[in-house]
């Protein structure tokens, strides 16, 4: 695992401004271990970074690798540098050649070193489409002991995994989509509190007569506002806009939940003026919020967005993106997806033959539906 590093946007712990992804995910328990091995760089360094391990470090170099190894800052002057690391792993480990203008294949044939099948190559060539450049897994390319993948200027990967790797084999290909399904979620204590706040929602809409759906949905709709920094202007629409965009997909009296990082929820009047509202702040003291980590909350208005009968989100962001994805994950159906920019509305009623694999603008079916099965599952009914 990277050592630990200040994460955008995740500061509200003032005393320990460097997070890694084991801070949110649950990657050390034991069914996640099981399937995949994983040690802290710290750990690698110590192990193989000394005299005797496979990639000793210069001694001139030993104790500021040691030192960032546990945690390191993007700033080339930092005591801490991330610098030192990557550049000990650039001198020592293999560095695929890939980036976002190449997409990643495993294909069977061209591992063992022979052609690819005419069929599996049409099946490339439509994944990668007409800007992107294919580079094939070889068995080569699994003999190195280490490799490194460079996070650099023209070497960064904005795509979501599905969109970027593509198996040949769709049984190996649902085995991976599984795998992030099931193990690569959040903690539990992010799933507890979304989910007491859930139960809350779909209780006070049962009251007004909103059901919940039989894959433990609805009772309520949601939006997830997205406000703050985001750089796509253009998507960043008021409040009379979210309202008069989405007014016909809810329901007469539904209660709408609101997941934001917008602070000032007068923003939301328009909307409170036909809707009943409801914001993570209002479930604050009922599910225990103050007793949890600060930068969690975007994670569990996540959740708790993800379980709304209809929901709308922000194009463009991964947040909305990552909701839709839960969705999927969920059974619901994507026709009940929108977006409050009304150019892109109804953009995740189609499941298009060919996405460009960089986007992170959105996320389409191809990351959750019919990846239980073998088989490619059919575009027609989702």
């Amino acid at each position: 695992m990277p050592p630990a590093v200040p994460v955008y946007l995740l500061t509200h712990d003032k005393e320990e401004k460097h997070k890694g992804f084991a801070d949110f995910y649950n990657l050390y328990s034991d069914e996640f271990q099981h399937r995949v091995k994983i040690i802290s760089t710290e750990e690698f360094i110590t192990r193989e970074g000394g005299e005797d391990g496979q990639f000793p470090i210069l001694e001139s170099k030993r104790e500021e690798v040691l030192k960032s190894s546990i945690e390191c800052d993007k700033r080339a002057k930092s005591d801490i540098s991330c610098d030192h690391i990557w550049e000990y792993l650039e001198s020592k480990a293999f560095v695929p050649q890939f980036n976002g203008t190449t997409c990643l294949i495993f294909d069977e044939d061209s591992f063992e070193g022979q052609t690819v099948s005419s069929e599996n190559a049409e099946r490339v060539k439509s994944f990668c489409g007409e800007k992107r450049i294919p580079y094939y897994i070889t068995e080569a390319t699994q003999e190195e002991q280490l490799i490194h993948l460079k996070n650099a200027k023209g070497w960064r990967i904005m795509a979501h995994y599905y969109g970027y790797m593509y198996f040949t084999n769709t049984a190996i290909f649902n085995y991976y989509k599984r795998f992030v399904r099931d193990f690569m979620h959040y903690h539990d204590e992010i799933y507890c509190a979304a989910g007491k706040i859930i139960l809350a929602l779909q209780l006070e809409g049962e009251k007004l007569g909103f059901k919940i759906d039989e894959e433990g949905g609805g009772g309520f709709s949601s939006m997830h506002v997205r406000r703050g920094d985001l750089q796509y202007k253009a998507v960043k629409i008021s409040a009379e806009e979210w309202y008069d965009n989405l007014k016909d997909t809810w329901q007469d009296k539904e209660i709408i939940y609101i997941a934001t990082d917008e602070r000032n929820k007068t923003f939301f009047d328009p909307i409170k003026e036909h809707n009943n509202v409801k914001f993570l702040d209002d479930y604050w003291d009922y599910a225990d919020l103050g007793k949890l980590d600060g930068n969690y909350m975007g994670m569990i208005d996540t959740i708790i967005a993800s379980r709304g009968r209809s929901f709308a989100g922000t194009f463009r962001s991964t947040f909305t993106g990552y909701i839709n994805r839960m969705r999927g994950y969920h059974g619901m159906s994507m026709k009940d997806s929108y977006y409050g920019f009304l150019e892109k509305k109804k953009v995740t009623h189609e499941w298009l033959d060919y996405y460009d694999g960089t986007t992170f603008a959105l996320e389409w079916p191809d990351g959750w539906i019919g990846i239980d099965g073998d088989v490619e599952p059919s575009k027609v009914k989702f």
